[in-house]
């Protein structure tokens, strides 16, 4: 995926959005640095330099100070320093206000050489004193950085003073570049110098373009307008100083009824004309632009989520092999952080033979165009192999994309293990169901045949007077049908085992085994065993008290019947404890055991490792087995000296 994005790198980015970060520590640094050469010249008293220079006293000492003070206070506000940034603002806005108003009403405050009597007099109309279009943009400057250190973000207050004290100083800068005094010289000898022009035009970039685009605003469109803006002031200014010409020394500039006022106004009106429609065509592709970027981005974010979030593992590779992106679903099937795995040749995730072949598939596809996986449409298992070695089987589907002269193979793999375990399991559950309803049937139809048989003979016996003979009969036949009814209540334990849905409750463990310990006293040599209930008093489990109930009592009925008659002191102890997350409970007894080549055969179905010591269907290890699994645990068993150890394992619910 990544090799088909268009926009530029991540690191490109961030450089691109820092450069105008660094505007405003550039804009800083400059002010700083102009206003304190600027004052360390006044104080320096060079006349020798201010004679052959004038022009570089153009900024007065009070102007140089100011630029420092608005140049610490802009880069104090960008470091967090907002209510130090805000309260140095307010002399440079007071200054500004008394230095415009001696302007406008014609009075002389001494504000001009408070601080610094300029030690030469460079045609100015009082010493010391700034120009006009100086105080305004110094009002304007304090304000804009003043709110920016307030509302700690730019707005479009700030934009627009920033905007004016721009076009102001610009068309200082101008001036100066194409001799057009009006341009900084709003009034005869008191001028907005160079250094001052060019100090107010860093602070209003600094102003007016970082952070921009939180105000909704787009630089380019801003820059725009700026320039027209600037350029039609400049070429007012033009015509305003063409008419003062003119009628100060009454010339004309043609010799034709036009004059050259008529012609600049002609220029003015077309070539804003011309621009206006270059800024508004720049304005609305602007915000076209935009759109398509907002709708692109909404996909990109929309197509990310997706391929993020999917089950399914993505993977692209170029024509090498070589990994190129990776979704999260990669690392959960691979087991592979994505960092692992980008930049190395997909064939770490293949097990031999495949591990070997691969880079020669590819190179045979790219040579012949044959393939075997690649653009099949459909999915092909493949085995893949984890990072912990283990080889697991997949579904696979690969296709290959051209983007701009390069060609990537997307491949889109998913872990079929629990697929291919569900279905072997289902396969193992058929024939356990088949084997069943065999031996099951098999097993049914035994003891019904011998009672027929027995009944056939017991009514000749009948008709013969042979009484004893016939109780004999009816004893064989009792057990026939007992064996039966056995079998029965086996098969229905399993059909409940597999079934019936209960809800889990607490269950108290050493009562539970005490009561399936008293329902096997009916069973023969019962009283001669010894069986001792070690499960602790306070014991408990939260389980499903049937099933559990069914386990506890096969787990002590195989003990009790498979006891051994021979021996002196037969005992059958029951223990319970928890280790790790989880609960065991054991029977272990000193009885006959089961023969290692037997041993196999538990809790297999119909399955009797002692058929002549006891009858039964050879069920109950299988329901043992399967009624622990229904309980999320399993059955174990562990050899003995002598006798044998069954336990079950179970998650601990407490």
């Amino acid at each position: 995926m990544r090799a088909a994005d268009k926009e530029p790198p991540k690191g490109a980015r961030l450089n691109f959005k820092w450069s105008w970060e660094k505007a405003t520590g550039a804009a800083s640094l400059w002010c700083i640095a102009v206003g304190v050469l600027m004052m360390a010249l006044w104080l320096a008293e060079p006349a020798g330099l201010a004679a052959a220079h004038p022009g570089l006293f153009g900024m007065k000492f009070n102007a140089a100070l100011a630029f420092v003070v608005l140049g610490a206070g802009l880069l104090l506000a960008a470091r967090g320093r907002m209510r130090l940034a805000a309260l140095m603002m307010v002399p440079i806005f007071i200054y500004g206000a008394i230095a415009l108003s001696q302007h406008v009403f014609g009075v002389d405050t001494g504000i001009d050489t408070l601080l610094n009597t300029p030690f030469v007099d460079i045609g100015t109309s009082r010493p010391g004193r700034i120009a006009p279009n100086t105080a305004l943009c110094f009002m304007l400057m304090s304000i804009a950085i003043g709110r920016r250190a307030l509302h700690q973000k730019n707005d479009i207050v700030q934009v627009a003073l920033g905007f004016i004290t721009f076009i102001v100083a610009a068309a200082a800068l101008v001036g100066y570049a194409i001799s057009l005094d009006f341009a900084h010289d709003w009034i005869r000898f008191t001028r907005m110098s160079f250094q001052t022009a060019s100090c107010f035009v860093a602070l209003s970039i600094a102003v007016v373009f970082v952070g921009t685009e939180k105000t909704g605003y787009n630089r380019l469109t801003i820059a725009a307008v700026l320039g027209l803006l600037t350029y039609l002031i400049l070429l007012a200014m033009t015509y305003y100083e063409l008419a003062r010409y003119e009628s100060a020394f009454g010339i004309s500039f043609s010799s034709s009824g036009n004059n050259a006022r008529g012609t600049l106004s002609s220029l003015v009106l077309i070539s804003g004309a011309l621009y206006g429609a270059l800024v508004m065509h720049l304005y609305f592709s602007s915000r076209r632009a935009r759109a398509m970027a907002a709708d692109l981005a909404e996909n990109r974010a929309r197509l990310a989520a997706i391929i993020e979030n999917a089950v399914d593992g993505i993977i692209t590779i170029d024509e090498r092999g070589i990994i190129l992106s990776t979704n999260p679903a990669c690392t959960r099937i691979f087991g592979y952080e994505a960092t692992e795995m980008i930049g190395r040749n997909v064939k770490m995730l293949m097990p031999e033979p495949y591990h070997s072949a691969h880079d020669g598939y590819i190179a045979n596809y790219q040579r012949t165009g044959e393939a075997k996986i690649i653009g099949l449409g459909r999915e092909v298992e493949a085995k893949g192999r984890r990072k912990d070695d283990l080889i697991i089987p997949l579904d696979l589907s690969v296709s290959k994309l051209d983007l701009d002269g390069t060609t990537i193979y997307s491949g889109i793999v998913r872990d079929i293990s629990e697929r291919r375990a569900s279905e072997q399991a289902l396969i193992d559950a058929n024939a356990e169901l088949e084997e069943f309803a065999y031996r099951t049937s098999h097993d049914l139809r035994s003891p019904i045949a011998s009672s027929l048989g027995l009944l056939g003979i017991s009514r000749d016996m009948l008709a013969e007077g042979d009484i004893p003979a016939l109780g004999q009969m009816l004893q064989r036949m009792e057990v026939n049908f007992r064996r039966l009814d056995h079998l029965i209540q086996n098969i229905l334990t399993v059909t409940r085992t597999r079934l019936m849905e209960e809800d889990e409750r607490p269950i108290a463990l050493r009562p539970l085994v005490a009561e399936a310990i008293d329902a096997l006293s009916h069973l023969d040599d019962f009283k001669r065993i010894r069986i001792e209930n070690h499960v602790p008093a306070e014991l408990t489990i939260v389980s499903k008290p049937s099933k559990f109930q069914v386990i506890v009592g096969n787990m002590l009925s195989n003990a009790v019947k498979y006891h051994d008659p021979k021996e002196a002191e037969p005992t059958i102890d029951v223990r319970a404890f928890r280790y790790g997350g989880r609960l065991r409970l054991s029977v272990e007894d000193n009885g006959l055991g089961v023969p290692p080549a037997s041993r196999h055969l538990l809790f297999k179905m119909f399955k009797r490792l002692h058929p002549n010591r006891s009858f039964g269907s050879g069920l109950g290890l299988y329901i043992l087995r399967k009624s622990a699994e229904a309980l999320g645990g399993a059955a174990l068993y562990e050899a003995r000296d002598k006798g044998s150890r069954f336990m079950i394992e179970l998650p601990d619910g407490e």
